[in-house]
Formats: structure tokens, sequence, C-alpha cells
């Protein structure tokens, strides 16, 4: 991988933290999970906090900063055994959610990409998140350009 600005190769291994980013319904677990079919990269959501072992999803409002919790925790974890790619799925509508990932990133050496999915494809959250909600996150979605 090169980086363009620096003085790496492409034969370089570097070690990369993937932070998915976008709308319920915009395509960030169904990319996820293309990716790290290609690469073993394992993924961190806060959805997974609220599924079950059979795969079902029950969101709980009163746990979901427990979830987010738990989706650093496991993020930093990974960080920390050196796994050379990890992939982290969340909505990240504001810049401070992002802030943990970044400072990670820094303090274990890893390169950290934030890639922005958008719903081209019109996709439909699966997460019976009220349409009313998903309208407030987009009217505070901030981009860093």
């Amino acid at each position: 991988m090169q980086d363009l600005g620096t003085n790496s190769t492409a034969n370089e291994t570097t070690k990369t933290l993937l932070a998915l980013r976008g709308i319920p319904g915009s395509g960030k677990t169904s990319l996820a999970k293309a990716i790290s079919v290609t690469n073993g990269a394992p993924i961190f959501s806060i959805d997974s906090y609220f599924e079950n072992e059979a795969g079902e999803y029950h969101f709980d409002y009163q746990k979901n900063h427990l979830a987010y919790k738990d989706c650093e925790a496991k993020t930093k974890q990974a960080l920390e055994l050196g796994i050379p790619f990890v992939i982290v799925d969340n909505t990240f509508t504001l810049d401070w959610e992002l802030e943990p990932y970044v400072s990670l990133a820094k303090e274990f050496g890893y390169k950290i990409f934030i890639v922005t999915v958008e719903n081209r494809h019109g996709g439909n959250n699966v997460h019976q998140i009220p349409e009313e909600q998903i309208e407030k996150m987009k009217a505070k979605y901030q981009v860093f350009l």
C-alpha cells in the first residue's frame, strides 16, 4: 500500500484501521463484510452488541452507551494484538464519535482511513430505525473534507 505524500513504498506493510460511516441503510455492513471476505479483517460495530447468537437484532436505546463502549473496547483489543487490518462499521455522524478511534489508531501505530458510505443503491435500514430519526441523523451529519 502506498501512502501519497510520504516516503513509504508499495512493499511496506502498514497496519490499517478502516472506519466506515454513513446513515442506516447506506450499506456500511455490506461493504465491511465484502472487504473482510477478501482479507479476513475483523469487523466491529455497535449493531453487533444488539445481535443475539442467531443474528437477530434487538435494539435497546437504554443500552446504546454500552454498545459504544463495547465496540471501542473490542477495537482497542484488536489493535493491541497488532491485527493488520481492522474494520469499524458505525454511523459516525458527528466528528466526536470518531475521536476515540483516531486516538486508538495513533496510540497503536495504525493508519486510519475514514470512508463515508452513501446510499446511492436505495438500501433500506434493517434496524427498525424510524425515518424521522434517520432524517435527524442526516441533518447533523458532519463531513470533513
